[in-house]
């Protein structure tokens, strides 16, 4: 919550107050609207926001009390306001109870100024403290989607496996659950149009169809599953297919600094099909209109922190924090970013950034009185006449007019004159885009994942928001650094090369502590030679390294990548285990030292 106190110019004083301590300032009508419109039978969207009564839980006076503003507005003059006078709608009716003074117009150009409370404390600016090194972008990777995880998703795989069929002998492991992940990754890179083509002869990738079979991935993809089935009976969570993966994430994204300036948004992972009953979503305003909605606290760089899965009343419940009394006391949607707002590592200097469809005036007295501050924009405002805005009982209303350029057009002067903007309002704007932000980059290289079990969808957005979230925190390490970092697609590629085990991944200049070939595979990872393709060539950090351990080993004959020249072609049955190419190693000619030798 951001409190202030307003203008020490010549003006009147306002006083933004309820009209009625019942009326809440939440306003969804536009969504309710919005649900009119969708004509899937299966879609049953919520009818009402359960912060605001409905007509069974008030009666006929409190209705018509509902149709007026959520806030009354009452003029207080000073000594001086006779000669600098607001400019009111005599057409506008107040609402109940409220005095309003009919001042004349005046065109008179004022200079307004704005300015924030000085008993409140500045919101610091965030210092991401300097790393000692930068690590591999699978390890980062790794702090969320870590060994835990995996061996988790392999118990229940193969838990699932023998529930569907006691005489099965099927099985996984964890490495091969990991490359199963990695292959996930690789296509939310290089997407095609279905799953076949990654194996088909035409349009074959072989970074995918040599790591596993297309049989194989079909087969896990089918039985991959993340909760014992048999305790659904035992709970009320929608959401209990992939609720332990979602804690998983949600206790690894809570233990990562969060900066001061924290936004709060729903998120939508897109999903049409009709199986997942009322757990679909939908919204307009959304890239993905149709889908599950997710409630998540974001930093101001894109890092999520925590995700609220919606599933209506039993949200919370499911979610797993306990709600204090003074939280019960709130509707669902204000206790859903009450909760949000619980994990935050500290409150007192942190402010949160929210949209209207998120507030309620019973939300903002609540998070005041946590010592946390709380800054929303009001469509509302936007449409009704309301003075720009003081302070009452620490909540600040505060109305920005004009458009997105700080420019207005002065009847006395036919200019184009420049008009102060209240800080509070840029600080909206500049800090309301974290969510947003990760979800923007979710959608660049987003997993593709279509099945016929609802909850798969959301074990992609699990990938991806953990692979979004490390890349994050590694962009933050390398500007604390001064260094360049990779851009995002070439830090997917990284964590896909290092979870597949595709061989000696291309050392990164920022890493020190860290082997490049960490994670390496076996000599059956070598690339086969296609026809017309560049064959494989190691780069010549990790050809002429020494550190590392240059060793042959015998496989299947190909051509030596060091001596073969057009019309003499030589071939051997010995490999580099780092460089993954094949070199003469024999009597009459030894390649292999020489392809190592750095003769520069």
């Amino acid at each position: 919550m951001l409190s202030a106190r307003l203008c020490n110019g010549k003006r009147g004083e306002t006083v933004v107050v309820p009209a009625d301590p019942a009326i809440s300032d939440d306003d969804d009508d536009e969504e309710e609207e919005e649900d009119e419109d969708v004509e899937d039978p299966h879609f049953s969207p919520p009818t009402l926001n359960l912060d605001i009564p409905g007509p069974s839980d008030i009666g006929p006076s409190a209705k018509r009390k509902c149709m007026q503003p959520a806030v009354e507005v009452l003029q207080v003059q000073d000594d001086d306001s006779e000669n600098n006078s607001e400019d009111i709608d005599d057409n506008e009716q107040p609402a109940p109870q409220a005095e309003t003074i009919t001042k004349p117009r005046t065109s008179a150009t004022r200079q307004t100024t704005w300015q924030v409370d000085l008993d409140d404390t500045a919101v610091p600016e965030y210092q991401h403290p300097p790393p000692d090194y930068i690590a591999t972008p699978f390890q980062y990777f790794m702090r969320y989607f870590g060994p835990k995880v995996i061996r988790h998703i392999t118990y229940q795989t193969n838990l699932y496996a023998t529930q569907k069929d006691m005489n099965t002998t099927f099985t996984t492991s964890d490495d091969e659950i990991m490359a199963f992940l990695a292959i996930l990754i690789y296509m939310g890179i290089a997407q095609l149009p279905s799953v076949e083509d990654y194996w088909a002869m035409e349009t074959r990738v072989p970074q995918v169809a040599n790591l596993m079979s297309s049989k194989r991935f079909r087969l896990l993809k089918s039985v991959v599953h993340f909760n014992d089935n048999t305790q659904i009976p035992n709970t009320s969570d929608c959401f209990f297919k992939v609720r332990p993966l979602f804690n998983y994430l949600n206790a690894a994204f809570r233990r990562e600094p969060q900066t001061p300036k924290q936004s709060v948004d729903e998120v939508m992972v897109a999903y049409k099909g009709k199986t997942a009953g009322n757990l679909r979503q939908y919204a307009k305003n959304k890239p993905d209109k149709s889908g599950f909605k997710l409630f998540a606290r974001a930093s101001e760089d894109g890092f999520i922190h925590d995700m609220v899965l919606y599933q209506g009343k039993t949200t919370i419940e499911a979610h797993g924090v306990p709600l204090t009394p003074e939280q019960k006391a709130l509707g669902v949607t204000s206790q859903i970013i009450s909760v949000l707002a619980s994990t935050m590592s500290c409150r007192i200097t942190t402010a949160i950034f929210a949209d209207n469809s998120l507030t309620s005036l019973e939300l903002v007295r609540y998070l005041r009185e946590q010592n946390c501050r709380y800054m929303e924009s009001s469509k509302e405002m936007e449409i009704k006449p309301v003075p720009h805005g003081t302070c009452d009982d620490g909540v600040l209303a505060v109305r920005w007019k004009d458009n997105k350029t700080a420019m207005k057009y002065g009847s006395d002067t036919n200019t184009r004159e420049h008009v102060s903007c209240p800080p509070v309002t840029q600080s909206y704007k500049a800090n309301m885009e974290g969510t947003d932000k990760n979800d923007m980059l979710v959608h660049l290289y987003r997993t593709p994942m279509k099945s016929k079990r609802w909850y798969m969808r959301l074990f992609a957005y699990a990938i991806d928001v953990s692979l979004t979230n490390a890349w994050v925190i590694y962009r933050r390490d390398c500007k604390a650094l001064g260094v360049n970092g990779l851009s995002l697609k070439h830090f997917r590629i990284q964590v896909f090369r290092d979870a597949g085990g595709k061989g000696p991944v291309m050392p990164c200049p920022l890493t020190s502590s860290s082997s490049p070939v960490a994670g390496l595979g076996t000599v059956a990872d070598v690339p086969k030679p296609v026809r017309g393709h560049r064959s494989h060539t190691p780069i010549e950090a990790v050809r002429f390294d020494v550190s590392l351990f240059h060793a042959p080993v015998h496989t299947n004959r190909q051509t030596c990548k060091f001596c073969s020249r057009k019309g003499n072609i030589l071939r051997s049955n010995v490999v580099c285990r780092v460089c993954k190419v094949h070199l003469c190693l024999n009597a009459d000619r030894n390649c292999f030292i020489r392809f190592h030798e750095d003769v520069a």
